[in-house]
Protein backbone atom coordinates (compact mmCIF):
# COMPACT_ATOMS: atom_id res chain seq x y z
CA UNK A 1 0.00 0.00 0.00
CA UNK A 2 1.36 3.36 -1.02
CA UNK A 3 0.99 6.51 1.65
CA UNK A 4 0.44 9.77 0.24
CA UNK A 5 0.74 12.87 2.53
CA UNK A 6 -0.33 16.14 0.73
CA UNK A 7 -1.08 20.16 2.21
CA UNK A 8 -4.69 21.68 0.98
CA UNK A 9 -5.89 24.53 1.69
CA UNK A 10 -9.45 25.50 1.90
CA UNK A 11 -11.44 27.68 -0.80
CA UNK A 12 -12.05 30.11 2.32
CA UNK A 13 -7.82 30.79 2.48
CA UNK A 14 -8.40 34.19 1.79
CA UNK A 15 -10.83 35.16 4.78
CA UNK A 16 -8.28 33.05 6.94
CA UNK A 17 -7.52 35.57 9.67
CA UNK A 18 -9.95 38.75 9.54
CA UNK A 19 -8.64 42.23 10.93
CA UNK A 20 -12.11 42.33 12.87
CA UNK A 21 -11.49 39.86 15.62
CA UNK A 22 -13.69 37.57 17.29
CA UNK A 23 -12.42 38.87 20.66
CA UNK A 24 -14.03 39.91 24.29
CA UNK A 25 -14.33 43.31 23.97
CA UNK A 26 -12.97 46.45 22.37
CA UNK A 27 -11.55 49.69 23.17
CA UNK A 28 -15.20 51.66 23.24
CA UNK A 29 -15.82 48.78 26.00
CA UNK A 30 -13.00 50.08 28.44
CA UNK A 31 -13.68 50.52 31.78
CA UNK A 32 -11.12 49.78 33.78
CA UNK A 33 -11.73 45.91 34.15
CA UNK A 34 -10.32 42.81 32.48
CA UNK A 35 -12.80 41.86 29.48
CA UNK A 36 -12.79 38.27 28.90
CA UNK A 37 -10.39 35.53 30.15
CA UNK A 38 -6.92 33.96 29.18
CA UNK A 39 -7.98 31.58 26.00
CA UNK A 40 -7.03 28.44 27.59
CA UNK A 41 -5.32 25.98 24.21
CA UNK A 42 -6.70 22.16 25.01
CA UNK A 43 -4.74 18.83 23.36
CA UNK A 44 -1.64 17.64 24.00
CA UNK A 45 1.93 19.32 22.65
CA UNK A 46 3.22 15.76 21.39
CA UNK A 47 1.77 13.25 19.09
CA UNK A 48 2.18 10.46 16.90
CA UNK A 49 1.77 12.10 14.04
CA UNK A 50 3.73 15.44 14.67
CA UNK A 51 3.65 17.54 12.05
CA UNK A 52 7.12 18.96 10.16
CA UNK A 53 8.71 22.29 10.31
CA UNK A 54 7.64 23.10 6.68
CA UNK A 55 4.38 22.68 7.64
CA UNK A 56 3.98 25.11 10.07
CA UNK A 57 5.62 27.34 8.22
CA UNK A 58 3.23 26.96 5.17
CA UNK A 59 -0.04 26.66 7.61
CA UNK A 60 1.51 30.21 9.29
CA UNK A 61 2.31 31.73 6.31
CA UNK A 62 -0.91 30.97 3.88
CA UNK A 63 -3.62 32.14 7.33
CA UNK A 64 -0.98 35.16 8.04
CA UNK A 65 -1.02 35.09 11.52
CA UNK A 66 2.55 35.99 13.55
CA UNK A 67 4.93 33.29 13.44
CA UNK A 68 7.03 34.60 16.09
CA UNK A 69 5.17 32.97 19.33
CA UNK A 70 3.46 29.87 18.18
CA UNK A 71 2.27 26.86 20.25
CA UNK A 72 1.01 23.20 18.43
CA UNK A 73 -1.54 21.46 20.23
CA UNK A 74 -2.75 18.39 19.32
CA UNK A 75 -6.66 17.37 19.95
CA UNK A 76 -6.87 14.02 18.90
CA UNK A 77 -10.09 13.06 17.28
CA UNK A 78 -12.93 10.48 17.43
CA UNK A 79 -11.82 6.39 16.22
CA UNK A 80 -15.69 6.75 14.46
CA UNK A 81 -15.13 7.58 10.70
CA UNK A 82 -16.71 10.80 9.36
CA UNK A 83 -17.28 9.41 6.24
CA UNK A 84 -17.64 5.55 4.62
CA UNK A 85 -16.65 4.94 0.81
CA UNK A 86 -17.59 1.01 -0.24
CA UNK A 87 -15.03 -0.34 -2.51
CA UNK A 88 -16.23 -4.38 -3.27
CA UNK A 89 -19.21 -6.53 -1.88
CA UNK A 90 -18.94 -10.32 -2.35
CA UNK A 91 -22.12 -12.31 -1.52
CA UNK A 92 -21.86 -16.12 -0.52
CA UNK A 93 -25.79 -18.06 -0.48
CA UNK A 94 -26.22 -20.96 2.56
CA UNK A 95 -29.01 -22.82 1.36
CA UNK A 96 -30.99 -24.77 4.28
CA UNK A 97 -34.06 -27.35 3.93
CA UNK A 98 -36.74 -28.12 6.54
CA UNK A 99 -39.95 -29.83 6.72
CA UNK A 100 -42.90 -29.26 8.97
CA UNK A 101 -46.23 -31.06 9.86
CA UNK A 102 -48.54 -28.96 10.53
CA UNK A 103 -51.95 -29.84 12.54
CA UNK A 104 -55.48 -28.50 12.67
CA UNK A 105 -58.04 -29.79 15.35
CA UNK A 106 -61.74 -29.89 14.11
CA UNK A 107 -64.54 -29.97 16.94
CA UNK A 108 -67.81 -32.00 15.98
CA UNK A 109 -70.55 -30.39 18.45
CA UNK A 110 -73.22 -33.45 19.39
CA UNK A 111 -75.36 -33.61 22.32
CA UNK A 112 -74.39 -36.75 24.53
CA UNK A 113 -76.50 -36.41 27.39
CA UNK A 114 -79.76 -34.76 28.07
CA UNK A 115 -80.97 -33.57 31.83
CA UNK A 116 -84.92 -33.03 32.28
CA UNK A 117 -85.97 -30.42 35.11
CA UNK A 118 -89.57 -31.20 36.53
CA UNK A 119 -91.03 -27.77 38.74
CA UNK A 120 -93.51 -28.78 41.48
CA UNK A 121 -95.14 -25.73 43.43
CA UNK A 122 -97.02 -26.46 46.53
CA UNK A 123 -99.23 -24.02 48.54
CA UNK A 124 -99.95 -24.52 52.33
CA UNK A 125 -102.32 -22.29 53.89
CA UNK A 126 -103.12 -21.11 57.54
CA UNK A 127 -105.82 -19.39 59.14
CA UNK A 128 -105.09 -17.01 61.79
CA UNK A 129 -107.61 -15.33 64.18
CA UNK A 130 -105.65 -11.91 66.18
CA UNK A 131 -106.45 -10.19 68.87
CA UNK A 132 -106.13 -6.63 69.00
CA UNK A 133 -106.49 -4.19 72.27
CA UNK A 134 -108.63 -0.98 71.71
CA UNK A 135 -107.00 1.16 74.40
CA UNK A 136 -109.29 4.57 75.69
CA UNK A 137 -107.38 7.97 77.56
CA UNK A 138 -109.60 9.63 80.47
CA UNK A 139 -108.66 13.72 81.36
CA UNK A 140 -109.41 15.33 84.58
CA UNK A 141 -108.38 19.02 86.05
CA UNK A 142 -108.05 20.30 89.38
CA UNK A 143 -108.47 23.94 90.81
CA UNK A 144 -105.65 26.40 90.43
CA UNK A 145 -103.11 26.99 93.19
CA UNK A 146 -101.69 30.65 93.63
CA UNK A 147 -97.75 31.35 94.88
CA UNK A 148 -95.93 34.81 95.66
CA UNK A 149 -91.80 34.66 95.06
CA UNK A 150 -89.82 38.61 95.81
CA UNK A 151 -86.19 38.61 94.71
CA UNK A 152 -83.22 40.57 96.17
CA UNK A 153 -83.06 44.21 95.42
CA UNK A 154 -80.43 44.35 92.31
CA UNK A 155 -78.25 47.43 91.54
CA UNK A 156 -77.84 48.94 88.53
CA UNK A 157 -74.59 51.36 88.91
CA UNK A 158 -73.04 53.35 86.24
CA UNK A 159 -69.76 52.69 85.06
CA UNK A 160 -67.37 55.34 85.76
CA UNK A 161 -64.85 55.69 82.46
CA UNK A 162 -61.13 55.79 82.85
CA UNK A 163 -60.04 59.72 83.57
CA UNK A 164 -59.04 61.12 80.23
CA UNK A 165 -55.54 62.91 80.59
CA UNK A 166 -55.66 66.33 78.46
CA UNK A 167 -51.43 67.28 78.12
CA UNK A 168 -51.25 70.94 77.03
CA UNK A 169 -47.68 71.65 76.09
CA UNK A 170 -46.49 75.36 76.08
CA UNK A 171 -43.62 75.20 73.75
CA UNK A 172 -40.69 78.21 73.37
CA UNK A 173 -38.35 77.24 70.10
CA UNK A 174 -34.68 78.83 69.34
CA UNK A 175 -32.36 78.14 66.76
CA UNK A 176 -28.35 78.50 66.80
CA UNK A 177 -26.18 77.54 63.80
CA UNK A 178 -22.41 76.00 63.98
CA UNK A 179 -20.40 75.87 60.36
CA UNK A 180 -16.66 73.90 59.66
CA UNK A 181 -15.31 73.63 56.52
CA UNK A 182 -13.18 70.87 55.39
CA UNK A 183 -11.14 69.72 52.26
CA UNK A 184 -11.84 66.03 50.02
CA UNK A 185 -9.46 65.14 47.02
CA UNK A 186 -11.26 64.36 43.92
CA UNK A 187 -9.46 62.66 41.09
CA UNK A 188 -10.03 64.68 37.21
CA UNK A 189 -7.20 62.59 35.48
CA UNK A 190 -6.63 59.38 35.29
CA UNK A 191 -4.15 57.59 32.67
CA UNK A 192 -4.71 54.27 31.97
CA UNK A 193 -2.49 51.40 30.82
CA UNK A 194 -4.34 48.49 29.26
CA UNK A 195 -2.11 45.48 28.36
CA UNK A 196 -4.20 43.35 25.21
CA UNK A 197 -2.92 39.67 24.80
CA UNK A 198 -4.54 38.56 21.14
CA UNK A 199 -4.46 34.98 20.36
CA UNK A 200 -4.68 33.22 17.08
CA UNK A 201 -6.31 30.04 16.65
CA UNK A 202 -5.63 28.21 13.48
CA UNK A 203 -7.46 24.93 13.13
CA UNK A 204 -5.61 22.30 11.41
CA UNK A 205 -7.84 18.56 10.42
CA UNK A 206 -6.14 15.60 9.21
CA UNK A 207 -8.15 13.21 7.50
CA UNK A 208 -6.86 10.11 7.79
CA UNK A 209 -7.75 6.91 4.90
CA UNK A 210 -7.84 3.31 6.47
CA UNK A 211 -9.22 0.47 5.31
CA UNK A 212 -11.76 -1.85 6.17
CA UNK A 213 -13.56 -5.16 5.94
CA UNK A 214 -16.83 -6.44 7.51
CA UNK A 215 -18.49 -9.39 6.98
CA UNK A 216 -22.79 -8.85 6.68
CA UNK A 217 -25.13 -11.35 7.29
CA UNK A 218 -28.60 -10.79 5.34
CA UNK A 219 -31.42 -11.90 6.55
CA UNK A 220 -33.27 -15.63 6.14
CA UNK A 221 -35.06 -16.32 2.82
CA UNK A 222 -38.04 -18.01 3.56
CA UNK A 223 -39.71 -20.46 0.31
CA UNK A 224 -42.21 -22.70 1.60
CA UNK A 225 -44.10 -26.09 -0.03
CA UNK A 226 -47.94 -27.43 0.93
CA UNK A 227 -48.37 -31.18 0.32
CA UNK A 228 -52.05 -32.52 0.47
CA UNK A 229 -54.46 -32.53 3.58
CA UNK A 230 -54.67 -35.97 5.73
CA UNK A 231 -57.67 -36.30 7.94
CA UNK A 232 -58.82 -38.53 10.93
CA UNK A 233 -62.32 -39.10 12.12
CA UNK A 234 -64.55 -39.91 14.92
CA UNK A 235 -67.90 -41.87 15.94
CA UNK A 236 -70.48 -39.55 17.40
CA UNK A 237 -72.36 -41.85 20.62
CA UNK A 238 -76.23 -41.89 21.85
CA UNK A 239 -77.35 -39.31 23.48
CA UNK A 240 -78.56 -40.23 27.53
CA UNK A 241 -81.81 -38.48 28.94
CA UNK A 242 -82.00 -37.96 32.76
CA UNK A 243 -85.61 -36.57 34.89
CA UNK A 244 -85.00 -34.70 38.43
CA UNK A 245 -88.40 -33.68 39.81
CA UNK A 246 -87.70 -29.94 41.55
CA UNK A 247 -89.94 -29.26 44.69
CA UNK A 248 -90.94 -25.93 45.98
CA UNK A 249 -93.35 -25.02 48.97
CA UNK A 250 -95.36 -21.96 49.55
CA UNK A 251 -97.41 -20.93 52.95
CA UNK A 252 -99.88 -18.74 53.15
CA UNK A 253 -101.67 -17.06 56.14
CA UNK A 254 -104.91 -15.49 56.24
CA UNK A 255 -105.14 -13.04 59.53
CA UNK A 256 -109.20 -12.16 60.53
CA UNK A 257 -108.83 -9.20 63.73
CA UNK A 258 -110.69 -9.70 66.93
CA UNK A 259 -111.02 -6.03 68.80
CA UNK A 260 -110.90 -6.06 72.61
CA UNK A 261 -111.51 -2.54 74.26
CA UNK A 262 -109.59 -1.10 77.73
CA UNK A 263 -108.53 2.06 79.32
CA UNK A 264 -105.09 2.86 78.59
CA UNK A 265 -103.75 5.81 80.35
CA UNK A 266 -105.80 8.21 82.38
CA UNK A 267 -104.30 12.36 82.53
CA UNK A 268 -104.74 13.92 85.51
CA UNK A 269 -104.29 18.11 85.24
CA UNK A 270 -103.01 20.80 87.88
CA UNK A 271 -103.23 24.26 87.35
CA UNK A 272 -100.91 26.64 89.07
CA UNK A 273 -99.76 30.69 89.00
CA UNK A 274 -96.54 31.78 90.16
CA UNK A 275 -95.79 35.53 90.66
CA UNK A 276 -91.97 36.51 91.16
CA UNK A 277 -90.94 40.61 92.25
CA UNK A 278 -87.62 42.07 91.34
CA UNK A 279 -86.62 45.06 92.99
CA UNK A 280 -84.30 47.44 91.27
CA UNK A 281 -82.16 50.88 92.23
CA UNK A 282 -79.79 52.52 89.49
CA UNK A 283 -77.08 54.89 90.97
CA UNK A 284 -76.63 57.22 88.39
CA UNK A 285 -72.62 59.24 87.66
CA UNK A 286 -72.50 63.08 87.85
CA UNK A 287 -68.92 63.67 86.08
CA UNK A 288 -66.44 66.36 87.02
CA UNK A 289 -62.97 68.17 85.92
CA UNK A 290 -59.63 69.55 87.73
CA UNK A 291 -56.80 71.58 86.75
CA UNK A 292 -52.67 70.60 87.07
CA UNK A 293 -50.10 72.97 85.96
CA UNK A 294 -46.72 71.39 85.83
CA UNK A 295 -42.73 72.95 86.76
CA UNK A 296 -41.15 74.46 83.41
CA UNK A 297 -39.23 71.77 81.29
CA UNK A 298 -36.19 72.73 79.35
CA UNK A 299 -34.69 71.02 76.25
CA UNK A 300 -32.39 70.83 73.78
CA UNK A 301 -32.32 69.22 70.21
CA UNK A 302 -29.16 68.54 68.10
CA UNK A 303 -30.49 68.25 64.70
CA UNK A 304 -28.29 66.00 62.29
CA UNK A 305 -24.89 67.43 60.48
CA UNK A 306 -25.79 69.27 56.76
CA UNK A 307 -22.69 68.54 54.34
CA UNK A 308 -22.62 71.45 52.12
CA UNK A 309 -19.89 69.64 49.15
CA UNK A 310 -18.29 71.73 46.49
CA UNK A 311 -19.53 69.73 42.54
CA UNK A 312 -16.20 67.70 41.20
CA UNK A 313 -15.90 67.98 37.83
CA UNK A 314 -15.71 64.52 35.39
CA UNK A 315 -12.70 62.52 35.17
CA UNK A 316 -10.89 62.83 32.15
CA UNK A 317 -9.42 59.21 31.19
CA UNK A 318 -6.29 58.55 28.89
CA UNK A 319 -6.09 54.85 27.99
CA UNK A 320 -2.56 53.43 26.37
CA UNK A 321 -2.96 49.72 25.20
CA UNK A 322 0.11 47.54 25.13
CA UNK A 323 -0.52 44.21 22.36
CA UNK A 324 1.08 41.08 22.80
CA UNK A 325 0.98 38.29 19.98
CA UNK A 326 0.38 34.18 20.12
CA UNK A 327 -0.39 31.66 17.51
CA UNK A 328 -2.23 28.25 17.91
CA UNK A 329 -2.14 25.53 15.75
CA UNK A 330 -4.67 22.97 17.07
CA UNK A 331 -4.36 20.17 15.36
CA UNK A 332 -7.72 17.46 14.88
CA UNK A 333 -7.90 13.85 13.58
CA UNK A 334 -10.07 12.38 11.39
CA UNK A 335 -10.80 8.91 9.14
CA UNK A 336 -12.10 8.05 6.61
CA UNK A 337 -13.19 4.53 6.20
CA UNK A 338 -12.67 2.31 2.55
CA UNK A 339 -14.99 -0.94 3.15
CA UNK A 340 -14.72 -4.21 1.65
CA UNK A 341 -18.31 -5.56 2.24
CA UNK A 342 -18.33 -9.63 2.41
CA UNK A 343 -22.29 -10.75 2.30
CA UNK A 344 -24.15 -14.19 3.33
CA UNK A 345 -27.00 -14.93 1.94
CA UNK A 346 -29.28 -17.58 4.11
CA UNK A 347 -31.86 -19.68 2.94
CA UNK A 348 -34.27 -22.02 4.27
CA UNK A 349 -36.48 -24.03 2.15
CA UNK A 350 -39.39 -25.30 4.37
CA UNK A 351 -42.08 -28.02 3.05
CA UNK A 352 -45.26 -28.30 5.06
CA UNK A 353 -47.83 -31.20 5.66
CA UNK A 354 -51.31 -30.04 6.73
CA UNK A 355 -53.07 -33.02 9.10
CA UNK A 356 -56.80 -32.28 10.43
CA UNK A 357 -57.93 -34.31 13.76
CA UNK A 358 -61.83 -34.58 14.57
CA UNK A 359 -62.42 -33.98 18.49
CA UNK A 360 -66.02 -34.52 19.45
CA UNK A 361 -66.91 -31.98 21.44
CA UNK A 362 -70.05 -33.18 23.90
CA UNK A 363 -71.95 -31.18 25.52
CA UNK A 364 -74.92 -31.66 28.28
CA UNK A 365 -78.94 -30.03 26.95
CA UNK A 366 -80.76 -29.23 29.76
CA UNK A 367 -84.61 -28.71 29.39
CA UNK A 368 -86.97 -27.70 32.01
CA UNK A 369 -90.93 -28.22 31.96
CA UNK A 370 -93.98 -26.18 33.23
CA UNK A 371 -94.41 -25.58 36.78
CA UNK A 372 -96.73 -27.99 38.58
CA UNK A 373 -99.10 -26.46 41.38
CA UNK A 374 -101.01 -28.47 44.39
CA UNK A 375 -103.27 -26.58 47.05
CA UNK A 376 -103.38 -27.50 51.34
CA UNK A 377 -105.04 -25.81 53.94
CA UNK A 378 -103.77 -26.71 57.53
CA UNK A 379 -106.36 -26.20 60.95
CA UNK A 380 -107.13 -22.43 61.65
CA UNK A 381 -104.61 -21.06 64.90
CA UNK A 382 -105.42 -18.43 67.36
CA UNK A 383 -103.30 -15.30 68.84
CA UNK A 384 -104.11 -14.04 71.69
CA UNK A 385 -103.20 -10.68 74.41
CA UNK A 386 -103.04 -9.89 77.67
CA UNK A 387 -104.62 -6.46 79.15
CA UNK A 388 -101.72 -3.88 80.38
CA UNK A 389 -102.44 -1.82 83.47
CA UNK A 390 -104.12 1.72 83.20
CA UNK A 391 -101.29 4.61 83.42
CA UNK A 392 -101.71 7.61 85.85
CA UNK A 393 -100.07 10.98 84.31
CA UNK A 394 -100.10 13.61 86.88
CA UNK A 395 -99.47 16.90 84.50
CA UNK A 396 -98.68 20.19 86.71
CA UNK A 397 -99.77 23.36 83.96
CA UNK A 398 -97.85 26.59 85.59
CA UNK A 399 -98.21 30.22 84.75
CA UNK A 400 -94.97 32.30 85.82
CA UNK A 401 -95.43 36.02 86.04
CA UNK A 402 -92.64 38.90 86.43
CA UNK A 403 -92.33 42.32 87.93
CA UNK A 404 -89.71 45.10 88.50
CA UNK A 405 -89.69 47.81 91.16
CA UNK A 406 -87.37 50.73 90.28
CA UNK A 407 -85.57 53.78 92.01
CA UNK A 408 -82.59 56.45 91.34
CA UNK A 409 -79.63 57.43 93.26
CA UNK A 410 -77.08 59.69 91.82
CA UNK A 411 -72.74 59.26 92.88
CA UNK A 412 -69.67 61.87 91.83
CA UNK A 413 -66.51 60.89 90.06
CA UNK A 414 -63.42 62.37 88.55
CA UNK A 415 -63.59 61.91 84.71
CA UNK A 416 -60.97 64.14 82.84
CA UNK A 417 -57.72 66.24 83.99
CA UNK A 418 -56.09 69.03 82.37
CA UNK A 419 -52.40 69.84 82.68
CA UNK A 420 -50.17 72.40 81.38
CA UNK A 421 -47.08 71.87 80.71
CA UNK A 422 -44.69 74.60 80.14
CA UNK A 423 -41.21 74.08 77.76
CA UNK A 424 -38.34 75.96 76.52
CA UNK A 425 -36.49 73.92 73.70
CA UNK A 426 -33.14 74.85 71.97
CA UNK A 427 -32.37 73.80 68.64
CA UNK A 428 -28.39 73.27 67.49
CA UNK A 429 -27.84 72.94 63.86
CA UNK A 430 -24.02 71.88 63.01
CA UNK A 431 -22.96 72.67 58.89
CA UNK A 432 -20.02 71.56 57.04
CA UNK A 433 -18.84 72.70 54.11
CA UNK A 434 -16.81 70.39 51.89
CA UNK A 435 -14.21 72.10 49.28
CA UNK A 436 -12.59 69.93 46.57
CA UNK A 437 -8.83 69.48 46.00
CA UNK A 438 -7.92 67.90 42.40
CA UNK A 439 -5.24 65.18 42.13
CA UNK A 440 -3.91 62.80 38.66
CA UNK A 441 -3.33 59.47 39.23
CA UNK A 442 -2.08 56.33 36.72
CA UNK A 443 -3.83 52.96 37.01
CA UNK A 444 -2.62 49.83 34.92
CA UNK A 445 -5.78 47.56 34.18
CA UNK A 446 -5.84 43.90 34.48
CA UNK A 447 -4.91 42.03 31.19
CA UNK A 448 -7.41 42.25 28.55
CA UNK A 449 -7.56 38.94 26.35
CA UNK A 450 -8.79 38.49 22.56
CA UNK A 451 -9.10 35.59 20.58
CA UNK A 452 -9.17 35.33 16.84
CA UNK A 453 -9.91 32.34 14.94
CA UNK A 454 -8.88 31.77 11.47
CA UNK A 455 -10.49 29.30 8.73
CA UNK A 456 -10.03 25.69 8.54
CA UNK A 457 -6.79 24.05 7.41
CA UNK A 458 -6.99 20.15 6.03
CA UNK A 459 -4.54 17.33 5.36
CA UNK A 460 -4.95 14.41 3.15
CA UNK A 461 -3.52 11.34 4.42
CA UNK A 462 -3.81 8.14 3.44
CA UNK A 463 -4.24 5.86 0.06
CA UNK A 464 -7.16 5.67 -2.64
CA UNK A 465 -9.68 2.09 -3.03
CA UNK A 466 -8.16 -1.49 -3.94
CA UNK A 467 -10.53 -4.44 -4.90
CA UNK A 468 -7.84 -6.72 -5.68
Amino acid sequence: MKVSKSIMIGAAAAVLLPLSAVADGDKNSWDGQAAGERYSASGDITADRALTDDEIRNIISQSGASGANTDVRYLGGPQTAIETIMCCENVDEQVETRTEIEETTEYIDAVTRRDITQPVQRTLIQPITRQVLQGSVDEITEDRVYETNRLATQYERDSVPTVVENYIPQVTTETRDEVTETYYDVVTRREIIQPVERTTVVPVQRRIVRPVTETITNEIRYETRTAPVQRHSVIIPDTVETVTEDLTTVTEEQYTEEVIPYTSQRNIYQPKTITTIQPIERQILRATTETITEATRYEEERLPLRVETEDAPRIVENITPQVSERTILEVEDVYIDNVTRNVVQPVVVTTIQPVVNEVLQGRTETITRDTRYETETLARRTERVSVPETVVNYIPQVTEEYQEERSETYFEAVTQRDIYQPVVRTIIQPIEIRKMNAKTETVTNPTRYETVRASLVVLNIGASCDCN
